[in-house]
């Protein structure tokens, strides 16, 4: 893979294809036709309703998620009242898993919307403990809060969720070492949804994934000063641009210094698609299917 040109002109279609070819080389034609081929989902089923799993192959064998390469069971998330099962990327499932949380945390998601992955931190929670799921954008905050009242237990949803709308990279000025587990899946180039659209990819510029990248450090920086020491943080996007991946997670260990770790990632053997990078994990759909997503797992020492 190369690496991010400092200096380009221009934008569309034409730029894009540039940047990205310079960026995997080689692989990028394989990648592209993978990114534009139907989504492979995984599907992830409420532990509080009464859907069967039977006939369904657990997913790498992590609870309530499982393979799901037809969305043959759309209709079943249809309840106006309940919300028996959840479709999502089966590497964006990952980001909350690396979490690791457990009953009693207090967890938070900063840009949760529009809510699967708050779904698997709140089952984890087993009605114990927090979860403060947050999404600026009002609309998306309104499908998030549909999405957790109609999934889990009344009781736990009304005195342990809490759902709002604050600007995620200001958080840190009001309150600090807070959480002991935080997600922070930020808003990023998403570019297999601009290659599906011929009106953003022909509006793509780089300046855009750079403003984007300087946005995503912003949000990590004070995630970090909101997460109390000894805490654990995840950083993700479906961006394939090392700007908005690695070097968003450079700039934290340049800034914070030697309180950030990086942990490795500890997989099922047989979960073998992603791809280490400099400080995270990079999965990429012609290679299993799922993505594009990164993820990178930070512990805040003391």
């Amino acid at each position: 893979m190369g690496k991010d040109r400092k200096k380009k002109k221009g934008n569309g279609a034409a730029l894009f294809e540039e940047y990205y070819s310079e960026l995997y080389q080689e692989r990028w034609p394989t990648l592209k036709e993978a990114l534009l081929a139907p989504k492979e989902h995984t599907l992830l089923i409420n532990p509080y309703g009464d859907f069967k799993e039977e006939g369904l192959e657990s997913f790498y064998g992590y609870d309530h998620l499982y393979k799901l390469k037809e969305e043959i069971l759309r209709e079943e998330a249809n309840d106006e009242e309940k919300l028996p099962v959840y479709f999502l990327d089966g590497a964006s499932a990952l980001a909350p898993l690396c979490l690791d949380v457990q009953t009693g945390d207090r967890v938070l998601d900063l840009c949760a919307a529009p809510g699967g992955k708050s779904l698997i931190l709140a089952y984890a929670l087993k009605e114990s403990g927090s979860l403060t799921a947050n999404d600026k954008s009002e609309n998306r905050r309104f499908r998030l809060h549909s999405v957790l009242k109609r999934s889990l237990p009344e009781s736990f949803f009304q005195e342990s969720v809490r759902v709002t709308g604050f600007d995620a990279s200001a958080w840190c000025l009001h309150e600090k070492e807070a959480y002991n587990k935080i997600l922070l899946d930020a808003p990023c180039s998403s570019e297999r949804h601009v290659l599906e659209s011929p009106e953003h990819l022909k509006e793509w510029r780089i300046g855009r994934t750079k403003r984007l990248a300087t946005l995503q450090w912003s949000m990590l920086a004070s995630a970090w000063l909101v997460l109390e020491t000894g805490g654990r943080l995840v950083y993700s996007t479906c961006s394939l641009s090392p700007m908005e991946n690695d070097g968003v997670v450079k700039k934290l260990i340049k800034k914070f210094g030697e309180s950030v770790e990086v942990l490795t990632p500890h997989f099922p053997s047989d979960l073998n698609c992603g791809e280490a990078s400099e400080y995270g994990t990079l999965f990429l759909p012609d290679k299993g299917g799922m993505g594009p997503f990164y993820l990178s797992i930070l512990h805040k020492k003391s």
